[in-house]
């Protein structure tokens, strides 16, 4: 093969490779989901109990999950959203920088109704601040502020959920 349509061939291939990478695309293994929480169930109450189970069952059906009624069930319980400004403009009083703190519990809860995970603490936090072209912000941002902290709420509790040595795989 000559040098050119080599370097010709490994563009194509990092081309497809950034294009697939670009559009969210990625295998469905379900391989960081353990046999112990094959069909797990999303349950959540609180202010902010629907919007994070449904960020966390997201999170779930990418990863190869199908929730089943007689699977497992992640209790996510007294999920709330506080908000406190965290910095003020000295030239006008207005705030200008706000911080989101995400407050749940959470626990797993086998099919035979045995506790497979006691109940766990949730604390995330993310500010954010507005400019002085957006000082108090539109609905739609804070749509996605809102939406951006049920996310990372979400991942904390799979990566709590799945390192917990009840559920951790052996390495083969």
């Amino acid at each position: 093969m000559s040098r050119t349509r080599q370097w010709i061939c490994w563009w194509l291939v990092a081309g497809l490779a950034l294009l697939l990478g670009g559009c969210g695309f990625h295998l469905q293994t379900g391989a960081t989901i353990p046999p112990k929480l094959t069909g797990l169930r999303v349950v959540g109450s609180g202010p902010a109990g629907g919007s994070l189970a449904e960020a966390v069952h997201r999170e779930l059906q990418r990863d190869g999950n199908r929730a089943t009624p007689d699977g497992p069930q992640l209790q996510i319980d007294n999920a709330y959203v506080s908000q406190r400004m965290i910095s003020i403009s000295p030239g006008s009083g207005v705030a200008q920088e706000f911080l989101n703190t995400l407050h749940a519990e959470f626990s797993v809860i086998g099919s035979d109704q045995k506790v497979l995970l006691a109940v766990q603490p949730l604390l995330v936090e993310n500010s954010f601040s507005y400019n002085s072209a957006t000082p108090l912000g539109t609905e739609e941002q804070q749509t996605t502020v809102q939406r951006l902290l049920m996310e990372q709420g979400a991942r904390q509790i799979l990566r709590r959920v799945l390192n917990s040595p009840g559920f951790r795989q052996p390495a083969p």
